[in-house]
């Protein structure tokens, strides 16, 4: 199984307009790994391409990734940023396919688009496993919008040895047990170190959770404008990594990033 990683940024993607910080600045240098795009992963399985999440820079990612076809998407939750690119995906598909999410959230991609003729809409539960082909899939809930947690439900997916959890604040005990020691963590780490927000967790958080739960690889998304410019940043966890003696491996995610059999590469 490889895992490609189309987009590992927040909300709004890096550069910003009109933005002249350090970390903007550095995102517009050609091949800067501080560029980001909204967050977003392809798995790559026995000749399949399992989409999860379709961002607003779906046809940018997909473009750059030189990926010809798309058999499934998955969606974690309906935040604008993780389906914004449905209609996009959908005008590019050349045949149907199915689209796994909980019904609330079609709901709401379906009232902003109506004409998805290329998704045929699949509905998942959390803890009850799916297959793909041959490719059994858990869906787990987590908490990302704490304060409309029915109307914005949000879905980690297990997926063999790997969990792909790109938003979330808080595991529920109910889910947690599927983390423990799970080979290679792809998570939220939206807000750098000692920088806070109700939906997200911090550079900080991460890092520690995963090593409370025994995470062996751990890959930060969802990074924000909070960040310094990637190399920096880099250097930081590191040495927070080195100070807290993490045993956990914690490597801060890019776009193009490529994990296959546990080794990383760039794209």
């Amino acid at each position: 199984m490889n895992i490609n990683f189309l987009g590992t940024g927040p909300m709004k993607s890096i550069p910003r307009p009109n933005c002249h910080c350090p970390t903007c600045q550095d995102a517009r240098k050609t091949n800067s790994k501080s560029k980001r795009t909204r967050s977003s992963v392809l798995i790559v399985y026995k000749g399949k391409n399992i989409l999860i999440d379709a961002s607003p820079d779906f046809l940018e990612q997909i473009k750059k990734s030189n990926t010809k076809k798309i058999d499934a998407v998955l969606i974690t939750h309906p935040h604008f940023d993780a389906y914004g690119g449905i209609q996009k995906l959908n005008d590019w598909l050349k045949c149907p396919i199915n689209l796994y999410c909980q019904k609330q959230t079609w709901y709401i991609i379906k009232n902003k688009f109506s004409n998805l003729h290329n998704l045929i809409f699949t509905e998942i539960k959390p803890n009850k496993k799916f297959k793909i082909n041959n490719l059994t899939i858990l869906p787990l809930q987590v908490h990302h919008s704490i304060i409309n947690e029915k109307k914005f439900p949000t879905l980690a997916y297990k997926i063999n040895n790997l969990i792909y959890c790109s938003d979330v604040k808080k595991i529920p005990t109910k889910s947690l047990k599927y983390f423990k020691n799970i080979n290679t963590l792809i998570l939220d780490a939206a807000m750098y170190f000692n920088k806070q927000i109700f939906s997200h967790l911090n550079t900080a958080d991460a890092i520690k959770l995963s090593a409370k739960l025994k995470v062996k690889n751990l890959f930060l998304t969802q990074i924000g404008h909070s960040y310094p410019p990637y190399n920096m940043a880099k250097k930081e966890i590191n040495k927070y990594t080195r100070s807290k003696k993490i045993k956990t491996k914690v490597f801060l995610g890019y776009d193009g990033l490529r994990i296959n059999k546990n080794k990383s590469s760039r794209v």
